[in-house]
């Protein structure tokens, strides 16, 4: 027997009883919220419809919440959110030079008291936290460029044109020349 709402989702009787997803949780308060938007519902029952999805189990229970509101028209996909994550190429340049100009002014301080004082083991430590420093830097620098490049970029939008092609004219081709140069020769007996 076909549950009320069944209409909305294809095979949706067959599967009343199945559970039903995260996903489509998430679209059924797609749904309402559309709803509440347009002023089919107000904040109240808005607020109780998307309790009784968060508790809905089965697809039967998730059909039964907009089971008085219409099929929400399909939407063009918005934007793609960049996923950037912590690491971006701003964040990697300033950690490197947070970490890179104090200890190069210590690596430089140390080389000059080492002349100084003609004692070699007081330019050591900063040097060495220098090349650590360094050691550090690199990889971040490598790993944030890498995830800017591989990081999907939206499509472009087609330029107009005919057939949302943009209008090119044709390259002129180059000219080839006979062999000789394009000179003939003319030949008498």
């Amino acid at each position: 027997m076909a549950e009320a709402g069944d209409d909305k989702v294809p095979g949706a009787a067959s599967r009343g009883r199945l559970r039903a997803a995260h996903a489509d949780r998430d679209r059924v308060i797609g749904v309402l919220t559309t709803a509440f938007v347009r002023g089919m519902l107000d904040k109240g029952e808005f607020d109780v419809r998307v309790s009784r999805t968060f508790a809905s189990r089965t697809y039967a229970e998730l059909a039964a919440v907009t089971a008085d509101l219409p099929a929400a028209a399909p939407q063009a996909p918005g934007p793609a959110v960049r996923e950037e994550g912590w690491l971006t190429m701003k964040r990697a340049l300033i950690v490197s030079a947070c970490l890179l100009a104090p200890t190069g002014l210590a690596a430089l301080i140390g080389l000059v008291l080492a002349e100084r004082y003609n004692d070699a083991s007081l330019a050591v430590p900063p040097l060495l936290v220098f090349f650590v420093a360094t050691v550090i830097s690199g990889p971040l620098i490598a790993e944030a460029r890498n995830r800017a490049r591989s990081r999907a970029r939206p499509p472009q939008a087609p330029a107009l044109g005919a057939g949302g092609q943009a209008f090119r004219p044709p390259r002129p081709r180059p000219q080839r020349r006979p062999p000789g140069g394009g000179r003939t020769l003319a030949v008498t007996a």
